[in-house]
């Protein structure tokens, strides 16, 4: 879109006089989320629109936008904690991606040590996202079958977790087995 000299310096001024409401807006309501990146998104939205919205209805159109951003953030927020909830239950995060790494080889090792009927009750699940009434149907069993079947698999993961990880200090657990021994405990949201 090309706006001349005398928008872009009109946009300025708006920009300069509203930026600091805004800005106050959204630290008062973003949780801790960074406050000028979201405020940086409600003022590319407004310079997109500019010329359709009407000088004197502006401010409130601009509080508008500042109130769907936030919005639109927590949905994001909520949807990735709701996918971290449901892949890999509540934990820690990772300091750096050294430690991610070490988690994901651990995990590897200890899923290869799994049997394939062991894999298919715990991915059906963990990963698949399914009930156990449907991952039982797929496997042609019944439900109280598949839950017998996820316990095993559950204990044969956290086994194989305990044979790949070095044992925690007492009283502690390291990372890699928080986050995976969730997986094995089958803590999802």
């Amino acid at each position: 879109m090309h706006h001349d000299n005398n928008v872009e310096l009109e946009f300025s001024a708006m920009y300069r006089e509203a930026y600091p409401h805004v800005l106050a807006y959204l630290r008062r309501r973003a949780d801790g989320h960074d406050a000028e990146d979201l405020a940086s998104e409600v003022f590319a939205v407004a310079w997109r629109s500019w010329g359709r919205v009407p000088p004197g209805e502006m401010r409130p159109w601009l509080f508008g936008v500042t109130r769907n951003v936030l919005a639109s953030d927590r949905r994001t927020q909520d949807r990735h904690r709701r996918l971290e909830r449901r892949v890999g239950g509540e934990r820690d995060l990772v300091p750096d991606e050294a430690a991610l790494s070490d988690m994901s080889i651990d995990l590897r090792h200890a899923w290869a040590r799994l049997g394939p009927a062991d894999r298919a009750a715990l991915s059906l699940v963990s990963w698949g996202g399914l009930t156990s009434s449907e991952a039982a149907s797929i496997l042609g069993c019944s439900r109280a079958a598949y839950s017998m079947r996820l316990t095993r698999a559950r204990r044969q993961l956290r086994r194989s977790l305990d044979a790949v990880e070095p044992a925690p200090a007492p009283g502690s657990r390291s990372r890699t087995g928080r986050t995976a021994l969730s997986l094995a405990d089958g803590r999802t949201a």
